[in-house]
């Protein structure tokens, strides 16, 4: 049994974690046009807001100054991944509030994940 035992231990130490990774970032100005969802509804999700100026910019091409590309929410499902991964970074739980009243905002996102997936974004303010 204790064999058994040391050689699971071993085993599971041989094979590492897969550990997230720093993917990129971009800035971006979240406007009226990305809080509202394609079908013209309201967005009451600060993540779905983000997600949405991801298909704005992407599907509609609809970009305001200051909006950058990225190379990862291209499609739409990539870009549903935005909704469950996305995160406000200590600190800026403002930009949400202020985001949520109507309010235009610039922010900043860098994504993380395993293998080249996105797997979480963390969103700050964009202007230093």
């Amino acid at each position: 049994m204790r064999i058994v035992s040391l050689c699971l231990t071993a085993c599971m130490l041989a094979v590492p974690a897969a550990a997230q990774q720093f993917m990129g970032e971009y800035y971006t100005s979240i406007q009226a046009e990305d809080m509202r969802n394609s079908r013209g509804q309201p967005l009451r999700d600060f993540c779905a807001i983000v997600q949405q100026d991801r298909a704005n910019y992407h599907r509609f091409g609809i970009r305001h100054d200051g909006d950058q590309g990225d190379p990862f929410f291209t499609t739409p499902e990539m870009r549903a991944r935005i909704v469950g991964s996305c995160y406000l970074m200590s600190g800026s739980e403002y930009v949400a509030e202020w985001v949520l009243t109507g309010r235009p905002r610039y922010i900043w996102v860098r994504i993380f994940g395993v293998n080249g997936v996105p797997t979480t974004l963390w969103v700050s303010e964009g202007a230093g």
